[in-house]
C-alpha cells in the first residue's frame, strides 16, 4: 500500500529542455543560493571536502614519488625555476593526471551531495561514498575529458578551459540520469553550449574565489570549494532537473524524518 503512495517528481529542468536551451541561469541568483547552501550544510559537507582534498594530496604525492623518487626535488625545483627539468615537469603532469582520475569517484560523491543540497535535501558526510557506486563510469568520463583538455590545450590553452566547462555536467549525468559515459559527455557538451556565457561567468567567478581563498593560507578554500560544488549542483538542477522520489512518512517515524523522505537516486 505504501508503495502506491510513492510519487516521482522532477525538480528543475530536463534533458530535453537542456538540449533545447529552455532553461534559466540567473548568475546573481545562483551565486546567492550557492552561498546559502554552503552555510547551511557547512558542518556535514566540509568534512567530505577535506577527505577528498586529503585523498587527492596523497595520490598526487604517491604518483610523484613513483615517478621521480624524492618528491622534495620537485618542491626544490619549483622554488628555484632554474632547476626545473623536463623530468620534473613530466612527473608533475603524471601526478596531476593520476589524482584527477583516481579521485573521480570521490568527486562524484561530493557532486551528488551538493546536488542534493540544491534539491533541499540534507546529507551526511558518509554520503560521499555514494560516488563509489559509479567508479568505472566516472573514471572513463574523467579520462576522456582530461585527454581532450590536454590535446586541445596544447593547440590553444583556452580550449582546455572550454572543454572542462562543456563536460562539467557529465559526471552528474552518469550518476543521476544513469547515462553512459559517452552519452553524458555528448549531452553535457550540447546543453552547456546553449547557455555558455552565463556558465562561463559562473565558473570564472568561482575560479577567482579559489585564487583569493588560496592567498589567505588556504583558509578561504574551506568556503570556496563547497561553494563551487554548490554552484555546479544548482546549474545541473536548472538544466537537467533532479528526480525525487517522495514517500509519505509514517507518523510513527516523524521524529527522525524530514517533512518528506526523498531520494534523488538509488545508489
Amino acid at each position: 500500500m505504501s508503495n502506491d503512495l510513492e510519487k516521482d517528481l522532477n525538480l528543475g529542468g530536463s534533458i530535453d529542455r537542456a538540449l533545447s536551451g529552455d532553461y534559466e541561469l540567473n548568475v546573481g541568483g545562483i551565486l546567492k543560493e550557492a552561498w546559502l547552501h554552503t552555510l547551511q550544510n557547512f558542518f556535514s559537507f566540509t568534512p567530505a571536502i577535506i577527505i577528498v582534498v586529503l585523498a587527492q594530496f596523497f595520490i598526487f604525492a604517491f604518483a610523484l614519488h613513483f615517478k621521480i623518487g624524492d618528491i622534495w626535488l620537485v618542491f626544490e625545483a619549483l622554488s628555484q625555476p632554474n632547476k626545473v627539468t623536463v623530468e620534473v615537469l613530466e612527473a608533475i603532469m603524471v601526478a596531476n593526471f593520476s589524482y584527477e582520475v583516481i579521485s573521480a569517484p570521490l568527486i562524484a560523491g561530493v557532486s551528488l551531495m551538493a546536488m542534493s543540497h540544491a534539491a533541499g535535501i540534507s546529507t551526511k558526510t558518509g554520503d560521499l561514498a555514494k560516488g563509489l557506486h559509479y567508479t568505472i563510469a566516472v573514471i572513463i568520463v574523467t579520462l576522456i575529458s582530461l585527454l581532450l583538455q590536454s590535446i586541445l590545450g596544447s593547440i590553444f590553452p583556452l580550449l582546455s578551459f572550454y572543454v572542462s566547462i562543456v563536460f562539467s555536467k557529465s559526471i552528474l549525468l552518469v550518476c543521476e540520469k544513469k547515462l553512459s559515459p559517452l552519452q553524458s559527455l555528448w549531452v553535457s557538451f550540447r546543453a552547456v553550449n546553449k547557455k555558455l556565457l552565463p556558465i562561463l561567468a559562473l565558473y570564472t567567478i568561482t575560479s577567482i574565489l579559489f585564487i583569493f581563498g588560496a592567498l589567505f593560507y588556504g583558509i578561504g578554500l574551506i568556503f570556496a570549494v563547497p561553494f563551487f560544488f554548490h554552484v555546479k549542483g544548482i546549474i545541473y538542477r536548472n538544466m537537467f532537473g533532479i528526480k525525487l522520489k517522495v514517500i509519505p512518512k509514517n507518523k510513527s517515524n516523524d521524529k527522525d524524518d524530514h517533512d518528506k523522505n526523498s531520494q534523488i537516486f538509488d545508489a
